[in-house]
């Protein structure tokens, strides 16, 4: 199945905006994305602890608190994006792919603009939810250790997968597309 000109167009677009990151961009948002990995890993660390001798009644609190620390720390600002480090300094994003494939951040209709308000909008839904856990205190307990514990492998992960990080290979070479 061949991909359309318009898709073909749009891939070409990704590939020659990776491909333009430079060394010195990347690394600069990996160290950033491992430092909230291991920041992220210290506060999962401290709920797991304190998870334990948490009063039912405050169980959906620390839930709230949980869920958020996680939203915090996932790489979605602009020290952890190669393109905002290499185009964004001068607020210009001159010559930034990442604008020209999906729009500048700071357009209220680009891709990330959209992202970013679901985003707080899903920060702002958890925080204002006050509803108690409709379950038994111990099972309420058992998954939010699970669910720390699953956050804990996934920044382990992302951590361990950090060093082969490439905006080297093209777009469609990562995602298995062949536009020729």
């Amino acid at each position: 199945m061949g991909l359309g000109a318009d898709m073909i167009d749009r891939v070409d677009g990704l590939d020659s905006a990776s491909g333009a990151i430079d060394a010195q961009s990347l690394r600069a948002a990996r160290s950033a994305i491992a430092e909230g990995c291991e920041e992220y890993l210290r506060w999962a660390e401290i709920f797991s602890q304190r998870l334990q001798t948490v009063e039912p009644a405050d169980l959906h609190k620390f839930s709230r608190s949980l869920v958020l620390t996680m939203l915090g720390h996932l790489p979605t600002r602009p020290a952890t994006c190669p393109f905002c480090i290499q185009y964004g300094m001068d607020r210009s994003c001159h010559g930034c792919g990442y604008a020209l494939t999906h729009g500048r951040c700071d357009c209220e209709e680009s891709a990330f603009s959209r992202f970013i308000e679901a985003f707080v909008q899903l920060g702002r839904a958890i925080y204002q939810d006050t509803t108690p856990l409709p379950l038994d205190p111990d099972r309420a307990r058992s998954l939010l250790q699970a669910a720390i514990s699953a956050s804990r492998e996934a920044a382990m992960q992302m951590l361990e997968d950090l060093p082969a990080a490439s905006a080297g290979s093209s777009w469609s070479e990562r995602h298995g597309i062949w536009t020729g």
